[in-house]
């Protein structure tokens, strides 16, 4: 069992049974927000949007007031930052042995070798400058600094959704908590996963769209990717419903694959021969015992009839087949972790009564058994089939 007292910044890693407990109380307190984020979405014309972004900034300090994490990934974020700045390339396999502090606390954290970067280089140069601001103030500093730009980038999802959502003052404040108020939307960002600050640049670039400037707009979005590749495809979508965004959409995109040169390379020449096909809590993990092949022509098949639905709804302008698209992605990821979802329920905002909002929303939910593997230890065959069970039985909404 990895306790990680000696860290700087506890993360329960296959702690077991603590490991379990700890988990089942996360667990039992997202419920418990869950059930008011349902009444709040309900009736948001109650709240301002001021005070929505209050309450976005109060549940991010009550989620920092948990004594540890069940996720290394700030460990990393900051170690890249760390390796620019003492000029070492992220995107290439780290050494295991160096003198550097931060760099050593990762490689231990993460049981000898933290993966390469999979982000883009606008992140990788905001956690060098971060991470050498607060370097004299030392390790605890500069991963709380990781963490404290996720939330602030949060925090600032909640007006910026508001302006690039259409609509009226409901709608747009509807919007602006599906994102914001979400349980384990909060949670993850406050873990200081990176998500939020690419989401955020993806609604800044919406807004501008709905304030005329579709060009630019589209071009902020595509740049988004050069924090986290989502957004990339965000852009595409824009152009396929907008003309006017089509230019800035292309400029973006070409750019944002220019400057992203290095990472496709690390994924084709260090990521892809090294990576191993174990899915945990998703679909694919369900007949992850029949072998790969079947599990992924499984999860294919379902992906590809979601996007044809998609692309039904999208034609007769009804936006709700944006959220079918990306559950046709969310059945194709065989590790869905619970970060990932915030893509989910962005585009479960642009139609947040629909049943497809229902269960990218139930999905955000049933995601936290991702954390179970991790935390607790890899589950054997027919626990790890059940775990799989339960993460996607929202899916089954899609079916009434």
């Amino acid at each position: 069992m990895n306790t990680g007292a000696t860290q700087p910044l506890v993360v329960v890693t296959d702690w077991g049974a603590p490991g379990a407990l700890l988990l089942g109380l996360l667990f039992l307190a997202v419920a418990a927000a869950g059930i008011v984020y349902w009444r709040l979405l309900a009736a948001p014309e109650r709240l301002s949007l001021v005070g929505l972004t209050s309450l976005v900034a109060i549940g991010l300090a009550i989620a920092w007031c948990v004594p540890v994490l069940f996720s290394s990934d700030v460990y990393a974020y900051a170690a890249y930052g760390e390796m620019a700045r003492l000029g070492l390339d992220p995107y290439a396999l780290v050494a295991t042995a160096t003198g550097d502090t931060l760099i050593r606390d990762a490689i231990a954290q993460w049981s000898g070798a933290f993966p390469i970067c999979v982000y883009g280089p606008a992140f990788v140069l905001l956690a060098k400058l971060l991470v050498s601001a607060l370097a004299p103030l030392g390790t605890v500093a500069q991963l709380q600094g990781m963490r404290a730009i996720a939330s602030v980038a949060l925090v600032s999802c909640v007006p910026l959704a508001y302006a690039a959502f259409e609509g009226d003052r409901a709608a747009r404040l509807r919007a602006a908590a599906t994102i914001g108020l979400n349980p384990v939307v909060l949670w993850c960002t406050a873990e200081g996963h990176n998500d939020a600050l690419a989401l955020a640049v993806v609604l800044a670039g919406f807004a501008l769209v709905q304030r005329r400037l579709a060009a630019v707009g589209a071009a902020l979005v595509a740049l988004s990717a050069l924090i986290k590749l989502p957004g990339a495809i965000a852009a595409v979508a824009l152009a396929v419903v907008n003309r006017q965004a089509r230019l800035g959409a292309a400029a973006g995109i070409a750019i944002a694959g220019f400057l992203l040169i290095p990472l496709f390379a690390g994924f084709a020449t260090r990521l892809a021969p090294h990576g191993q096909y174990l899915p945990q809590a998703s679909l694919q993990a369900v007949l992850a015992p029949l072998g790969p092949i079947p599990a992924l022509l499984v999860a294919a098949v379902l992906a590809a009839a979601l996007s044809a639905r998609a692309i039904g709804l999208v034609r007769r302008a009804q936006p709700q087949g944006w959220i079918y698209l990306g559950l046709a992605g969310w059945v194709l990821i065989p590790n869905p972790y619970p970060w990932y979802a915030i893509w989910l329920v962005a585009l479960a905002a642009s139609a947040p009564r629909t049943r497809a909002a229902s269960v990218a929303l139930l999905l955000s939910f049933t995601s936290m058994l991702r954390y179970l593997p991790d935390a607790v230890a890899t589950p054997p065959t027919a626990a790890g089939v059940a775990l799989g069970v339960l993460a996607t039985l929202p899916l089954a909404g899609l079916l009434i």
